[in-house]
């Protein structure tokens, strides 16, 4: 049976692979299966990504997401930051380990100096040191946590993103993440789930998705395209585009090489359609829960 088509209804949000797939962590459940010295995709340059923005200023863009790897690893990420919040907002996902005073600095003032909002995400797998390092490696806790507490200080509202992994109920886990971050001194925390999406390095530590694990006609029928971000997202890479960030590495999910080319619809073909179906819109900005003061 041939998969369902998602419509493209036009480009909101461009997600940039910055930094190719070189990370400074190995994540044993990351979906594209970056780390230290991966150099399958490589990174993008100042001038490639200025390129990149002037064309999708032109399609009605409205924000712009920097994604990994990790895009710290690339030496002018803050002034990369600085050149888009002069036109639109953008977010920036980070495991936080290079969240130095310095960089915060540099962000912090490309962000005073805009009317668009820098949002940063930073990585964190669970509420406690053990666990947490076991998934993202060693010391990636304690790091995480000092990049969060800096940016706070600096003025931002950080989200902390965890994936889930059906172990333990939403509100259980809230409340430690959230005990977590108040006890660090962070006054507001905001905390976003994310699923566990089994391609990339989760394949191979899950198993991957079954054949029957697919989007059928009548499920997008019942939710609906709009909830698939691939319907007005696209990611660029220094090989080309690609329908999202989460197929980086299937070469049926390139569309093209240019932006241009990937204004079309994208055949929900591939088990992890059926996670982002499920859990809806997973990739945007709204965190699982924000802590009123």
């Amino acid at each position: 049976m041939a998969a369902p088509n998602c419509p493209f209804h036009g480009l909101d949000s461009l997600w940039i692979q910055v930094a190719g797939l070189s990370c400074n962590l190995r994540c044993a459940h990351c979906f594209n299966a970056s780390g230290p010295g991966n150099r399958e995709m490589p990174a993008l340059s100042r001038e490639e990504v200025n390129v990149l923005l002037d064309e999708a200023a032109q399609v009605g863009l409205r924000d712009v997401v920097f994604t990994g790897g990790e895009p710290f690893l690339h030496p002018e990420m803050a002034e990369i930051a600085g050149d888009t919040l002069g036109r639109f907002p953008a977010t920036i996902l980070t495991n936080g380990i290079l969240l130095t005073d310095r960089i915060v600095e540099r962000l912090s003032d490309a962000a005073r100096g805009s009317i668009y909002s820098l949002e940063i995400r930073v990585s964190l797998d669970a509420p406690t040191e053990e666990e947490n390092d076991r998934i993202r490696g060693k010391g990636s806790y304690g790091k995480a946590l000092a990049g969060v507490a800096r940016l706070e200080k600096a003025g931002f509202l950080p989200i902390v993103t965890a994936v889930q992994f059906g172990e333990e109920d939403a509100p259980a886990a809230l409340e430690k993440f959230e005990t977590l971050l108040i006890a660090r001194g962070i006054r507001k925390p905001r905390i976003k789930f994310l699923p566990a999406f089994r391609v990339g390095r989760e394949e191979e530590r899950s198993g991957g998705y079954g054949e029957d694990e697919r989007i059928t006609t009548e499920m997008l029928e019942l939710v609906g395209p709009d909830q698939l971000l691939c319907s007005t997202e696209r990611l660029a890479t220094a090989r080309g585009v690609w329908v999202c960030p989460i197929l980086v590495n299937e070469p049926g999910a390139r569309m093209g090489d240019t932006l241009g080319e990937s204004f079309r619809p994208f055949p929900l073909s591939y088990g992890a359609c059926a996670t982002c179906l499920r859990h809806g819109a997973v990739c945007a900005n709204v965190a699982t829960a924000v802590r009123e003061e």
